[in-house]
């Protein structure tokens, strides 16, 4: 009954937003070269707050995450929200103000990647100083790996909605997490609705969403690597594999391409399936968006139940994280050869 009323609320909380936002055009892609309407309909609208709603979820529906987490959850949120605003216009002052944020925070909130189960690198993360740049440097791929695949509804917030499920069963009866289980449940109903709205195109993430919940997940998993310990690193690696090896795809391909690794393109994988589906199936762009989003959470969600299954067997881990990079890249190479003919 509660997750029902906090469903219930969540919409309605949404409807105020977006009534407010379209009838003082705030926060609308306004841009008609945007890649959401490039790919989705150049007629089509939404407001950009879906970042909105995922930061007062977190700050007020969430009340027992410690303030220092709150306070960063915000400033990370703001760092988007200036993107989504057209204040913050430049790529690379942005992304300066993410390396600082997250230094901050890691250093604050006292998260860092404690091993990797890599000899040379684990005598590395000895250092305070080494464990915090390669802590941050792992959060910062996460967070604009995340924005790099916000590019189809349902993607990103399916993608994350599927790992805060499969992860909730580890909360049970344990109250040494950063999170507790009902907040992780309370999170995913929050989400669930985001989805709906999102896969009905009556809202976009924005850069705020995209950067709050790649932060807010990236915590949470580095809390319950090191909480949990009989699970092996490559666990949380195949957890966040997708938007981090689309991060580091993009950038060596920009880079071979010789273009800046913080431009946007239409080349990221998620973009290539779009424009296959939608040159076979020759349907409403809208639905073929959507539907688009779906068919590669299907593959990720195969992923993340599997690792979830054996999250403590390193060898396992490693073998299906290589598949799914495997696959990525086979995927990526058919696509850009058929597209091009």
């Amino acid at each position: 009954m509660v997750l029902i009323q906090l469903l219930a609320t969540s919409l309605g909380i949404f409807f105020l937003i977006n009534y407010v936002a379209i009838k003082y055009n705030l926060l609308l892609d306004n841009k008609k070269s945007s890649i959401h309407k490039i790919f989705i309909d150049k007629k089509s609208n939404p407001p950009f707050i879906g970042g909105i709603f995922v930061l007062l979820s977190l700050l007020f529906f969430l009340p027992n995450i410690e303030i220092n987490l709150k306070i960063f959850i915000f400033l990370i949120f703001m760092s988007g929200f200036l993107s989504d605003t057209q204040i913050l216009k430049s790529a690379n002052l942005r992304f300066i103000i993410q390396i600082v944020l997250v230094l901050f925070a890691v250093t604050i909130l006292n998260k860092y990647v404690e091993s990797v189960r890599l000899s040379f690198l684990d005598d590395l993360l000895k250092n305070n100083y080494f464990k915090l740049l390669f802590t941050s440097f792992c959060i910062l791929i996460v967070i604009n790996g995340t924005n790099f695949i916000d590019g189809l509804n349902t993607l990103v917030i399916g993608y994350y909605l599927i790992i805060f499920i499969c992860i909730s069963g580890f909360y049970k009866d344990n109250d040494f997490f950063l999170v507790s289980h009902q907040m992780l449940i309370f999170f995913s109903v929050i989400l669930f609705s985001l989805l709906i709205l999102n896969s009905l195109n009556l809202l976009y993430l924005g850069d705020s969403g995209a950067y709050l919940l790649a932060f807010f997940v990236s915590i949470i998993l580095i809390d319950l690597s090191t909480n949990l310990r009989s699970s092996t690193p490559y666990y949380i690696a195949n957890l966040l594999w997708y938007p981090v090896y689309e991060n580091l795809f993009s950038i060596i391909r920009k880079i071979k391409n010789k273009k800046s690794a913080l431009k946007p393109d239409n080349l990221h994988l998620h973009q290539l399936i779009y424009l296959k589906i939608k040159n076979k199936l020759n349907h409403n762009a809208k639905i073929i968006n959507t539907f688009s989003g779906i068919v590669i959470n299907i593959f990720n969600l195969g992923v993340i139940i599997l690792a979830t299954q054996n999250y403590t067997n390193t060898t396992y881990q490693v073998i299906l994280l290589l598949f799914s990079v495997t696959v990525y890249n086979l995927i990526y190479i058919i696509l850009q050869k058929t597209l091009q003919k």
